[in-house]
């Protein structure tokens, strides 16, 4: 592969960051202000995605001098204007937006296998290098260990109590989808070693636990809530979670786009793409397997699609018995004491 030629931001999982790296670029989830600001408003519907208004407010007030260029995907319709904007407002290397079917029939994958190769060549000629096909299986191989490593993590958050926190997991997944490089490596490996210590389930007393489910978050503010109450999050189903982890794309496949493809519109799929019921089997699936006491469902404020499967996901886990609560945030978490109330009556009523 080329040697490294900069950042690559982008803004959603169904972004293949393989081609990002075998085009020499290192891929960056962006994550936006950490504090919402008049900016966006002045330029975006005041009742769309916080998510990206934070985005977009960040770009105009700081420029985008940290990037190389962007990735964009038709994830959402705020997505797509999002889109719109950022050409209309803010001077780019290069962009591109990736056109993400909703299916992931036959027909879905080989369109979006075309998708992914006009992208490559598109950044491609950005970086003043193409895009070869061992480059791109090599990239495929790369990214398919580093998922590995959080999927073992993952796999170890059965006991209780913790060997790692929620909290530290979540914030490690964190750097590696920022591209905190250096930092991200020396943080995996220590929490392997921490990871890999004795199963301490018979020697503390279990903790009530807590899995967290919603789309993009890129602040560990709710899990240090839950956990500033004594209770423990052994996984958290979201976009910047489990979600971007869970993802293996066949490393001997003929076409490594097809297989870009079908991974990446395959299992796990987030509202956008899955129906209300699939959600739910995950959701349910994860609950056995961790052995989860509650269910805490978060969706950004204005996120249709997530909103739109609430009072179902609601519903059915109610009927199951599993204790459940939703909370809407603003992405910042500037209702923090309204959210930290909620879930501390939440972990009160299981404990009890």
């Amino acid at each position: 592969m080329p040697e490294s030629k900069g950042r690559m931001g982008y803004f959603c999982s169904l972004v293949p960051t393989e081609i990002i790296i075998a085009a020499g670029f290192k891929p960056v989830w962006v994550k936006g202000k950490a504090e919402m600001t008049a900016t966006a408003d002045a330029r975006l519907y005041p009742n769309m995605c916080p998510y990206i208004k934070s985005l977009f407010a960040d770009a105009v007030e700081d420029g985008e001098a940290e990037f190389d260029g962007l990735v964009f995907t038709r994830s959402c319709d705020g997505a797509r204007r999002l889109y719109d904007a950022w050409k209309a407002y803010i001077p780019s290397k290069f962009h591109y937006m990736l056109e993400a079917p909703k299916n992931a029939d036959d027909l879905a994958v080989t369109y979006y296998a075309s998708q992914l190769r006009d992208f490559a060549d598109r950044i491609g000629k950005a970086s003043g290098s193409e895009i070869t096909g061992p480059d791109l299986k090599k990239a495929i191989k790369e990214a398919n260990k580093a998922r590995g490593k959080m999927r073992d993590l993952y796999s170890r958050q059965k006991v209780s109590p913790l060997l790692v926190a929620g909290s530290e997991l979540f914030s490690l997944g964190l750097e590696l989808l920022h591209g905190d490089g250096d930092d991200a490596a020396d943080s995996t490996s220590a929490l392997q070693k921490k990871a890999a210590g004795s199963d301490v389930s018979a020697k503390g007393r279990k903790k009530i636990r807590i899995m967290i489910c919603g789309n993009v978050m890129s602040r560990p503010d709710i899990f240090q809530m839950i956990e500033d109450t004594g209770a423990e999050v052994p996984v958290a189903d979201l976009c910047t979670g489990l979600r971007s982890f869970e993802r293996i794309v066949d490393e001997k496949g003929s076409d490594p786009f097809m297989s870009l493809a079908q991974a990446y519109l395959g299992a796990p799929r987030c509202s956008r793409t899955a129906a209300p019921a699939e959600t739910y089997n995950r959701i349910s699936d994860n609950v056995m397997r961790y052995a989860v006491n509650g269910v805490i469902l978060t969706a950004l404020k204005f996120c249709d699609q997530q909103l739109y499967d609430i009072p179902y996901l609601l519903k059915r886990l109610n009927e199951d018995g599993t204790p459940v609560l939703f909370v809407e945030n603003d992405y910042v978490f500037t209702d923090r004491d309204r959210i930290k109330t909620r879930i501390e009556a939440f972990v009160e009523m299981l404990a009890s």
